[in-house]
Order: structure tokens, then sequence, then C-alpha cells
């Protein structure tokens, strides 16, 4: 049983690593075994998680999609950003 879920984690790292946009995060058990072989750092490991993997297939699909924000040149630019996608 082991052997299969961290098959199944070396799948799902891969695709992630090569394919963010169509990829699918590892479970729980996954990146447990992927941790404890040395596949992904302990600390690390909500990083792999599908719960953590959905806001980061977001994040890639908005870039691509030129809908992330450039840098703020000063607080008062950022705090009247915010101010405006609140209102």
């Amino acid at each position: 049983m082991p052997q299969r879920i961290l098959a199944r984690a070396k799948d799902k790292i891969k695709t992630i690593n090569e394919d963010m946009l169509n990829s699918k995060g590892l479970t729980e058990a996954e990146a447990s075994v992927a941790a404890k072989v040395g596949l992904i750092d302990s600390e690390q490991k909500y990083w792999w998680l599908e719960s953590w993997q959905k806001g980061e297939r977001e994040a890639e699909q908005d870039e691509r999609e030129d809908r992330s924000s450039s840098a703020f040149e000063t607080t008062e630019s950022l705090l009247a950003h915010l101010h405006k996608q609140c209102a």
C-alpha cells in the first residue's frame, strides 16, 4: 500500500512541476509518504497538498491571462488600489 501511495505522489509531483494548470495536488497520505522518503521538504508539505495547489493553479491562470497586479511604487498607491478594489 505505501508503495502505491508513493507512486501516485511521484506522478503528481512530476505533473505539478511540468504542468501546474493541469495537475492535482497530493493527498495528506501522499504528502506524508513523499516527505518521509525525501521527495518533498517536510516543512513545505502543505504546498504540495491539493488545498494549496488549487490556489496555485488560480494564480498561474491569472498570470497567464495577465490578470495579476504589478508592483506598487509606494504604500499609498497600494492602499489606494486596495481601497478601490473593496469599494
